[in-house]
């Protein structure tokens, strides 16, 4: 057996759930093509130097992923007590539509609005996949194997991503106008995936449909919002240290578009390199070692331990900025990408080592839509403190903090660590299996 295939291979896996796992494989070497496409920093980068839009534009197109989480808690609710693989393959279908109204958008004035409503409407349905979509991984996968098999998929995802988008910036180096044959393409490789995912099989669907009824029909209502946040102050309490952490975090993406675009003028090769690809190469190497650590402590345990790491990332980062150094600059992305790798599969599976069973898909969108709270704001805020700001919006004559900005994020998630921290030392070093 080739070192590959042993890779994507999950000993221990049940019998039953093979078939859809190849099935999710498939999907995963083909529709992330079409999704990298709409992912804030591509989208970002391409509006940036093909459009040559405003600082607010930038803010929108990176704030976008966030107006979509913000949607999830309507997904939870939409799904629940529903087959997941029909509807998530639904959403799948909207967005491969919405990829191909940028391909066929006219180069007028109209194409940077119809650009921002297909991400941000894509965005939008990409929320409900990932909501939806981890109720039927918590399902077909246990939870000594869960981060391991997630880890293999978010990492063909990973791959793709950087194979994809390292092609894209390549041929739009050469000519700016052909982003319009790569959403194109984008768009038939992401009906591969869609078909590939129809055929997936949930083990025990059947079963967990009838306790999300149950819940549905609850007159406690101990499913909403409020009410889970009240009864679980310990989760409420890892949601509050993860909005600190995940606000710091977005707060630099389009300030960071700007400096490499803008300010430094870099190419697309190597304004998508530093702003997209090193984070998801990253993903790709450093997700199994992340997963394995992932299935053997408690989330809060290893949020604690991989937080501060970030931090020096972002303060490495911080020097680049301030000496306009694409090196630097890489090298802060280079270790903020190797936290990211865990933070990503945490991000995902993280909600499982506080929720019952029959409230999984209720936690997951408490969690999503809170990340579409701090980012609907976050971006625009580090985008008006790095430039500056008034009442009237971007002034190119006024005074931001620029690169200090990079130093607040990092005092920020400074804050957090501390918060995952104590709240690891009051949960236990050991995970709780649900």
């Amino acid at each position: 057996m080739s070192p590959i295939t042993a890779f994507f291979r999950v000993p221990g896996l049940d019998p039953a759930v093979q078939g859809s796992y190849r099935r999710e494989q498939l999907t995963e070497l083909t529709l992330p093509i079409a999704l990298s496409l709409m992912e804030g920093g591509f989208v970002a980068v391409v509006a940036a130097k093909a459009f040559d839009v405003p600082p607010w534009v930038i803010a929108v197109i990176s704030a976008a992923p966030m107006f979509g989480n913000l949607s999830s808690f309507f997904w939870n609710r939409l799904a629940t007590a529903r087959p997941k693989v029909p509807m998530v393959t639904a959403l799948q279908v909207l967005v491969l539509l919405c990829i191909a109204a940028i391909a066929v958008s006219p180069r007028s004035g109209a194409a940077t609005w119809i650009l921002l409503a297909s991400v941000i409407l894509g965005r939008i349905l990409i929320a409900g996949i990932l909501t939806v979509r981890s109720v039927t991984w918590s399902l077909n996968y246990e939870r000594g194997l869960r981060a391991t098999v997630t880890a293999r998929l978010q990492a063909l995802a990973s791959l793709m991503v950087v194979v994809s988008t390292s092609i894209a910036g390549l041929v739009m180096d050469a000519h700016p106008e052909n982003f319009r044959w790569l959403y194109a393409a984008g768009t038939l490789f992401g009906g591969l995936g869609v078909w590939a995912f129809r055929g997936v099989r949930v083990v025990g669907e059947k079963r967990h449909q009838v306790l999300e009824r149950r819940g549905q029909r609850d007159p406690s209502n101990r499913n909403t919002f409020l009410a889970i946040l009240r009864a679980d102050p310990q989760y409420a309490r890892y949601q509050w240290h993860q909005f600190v952490s995940g606000a710091a975090s977005m707060m630099l993406e389009p300030p960071l578009v700007y400096l490499v675009t803008k300010q430094i003028g870099a190419s697309y090769v190597a304004s998508i390199g530093i702003v997209m690809l090193i984070p998801f190469l990253l993903n790709l190497t450093t997700m199994p070692l992340w997963a394995r650590y992932l299935d053997r402590v408690h989330v809060a345990e290893f949020r604690a331990r991989q937080n501060l790491l970030w931090v020096i990332g972002i303060v490495v980062m911080f020097w680049g900025a301030v000496t306009l150094s694409l090196g630097w600059l890489a090298l802060g992305r280079i270790i903020t990408g190797i936290t990211n790798g865990g933070g990503s599969l945490a991000w995902q599976l993280g909600h499982n080592d506080f929720a019952p069973r029959d409230q999984l898909s209720a936690y997951m969108g408490i969690h999503v839509t809170l990340t579409g709270v701090r980012g609907a704001f976050a971006p625009f805020l580090g985008m008006a403190l790095y430039l500056g700001w008034d009442a009237s919006g971007y002034v190119p004559g006024s005074t931001g903090l620029g690169p200090w900005l990079f130093l607040l994020s990092a005092v920020l998630g400074l804050v957090a660590w501390r918060g995952f921290h104590v709240l690891q030392k009051e949960i236990g070093s050991s995970t709780t299996a649900r």
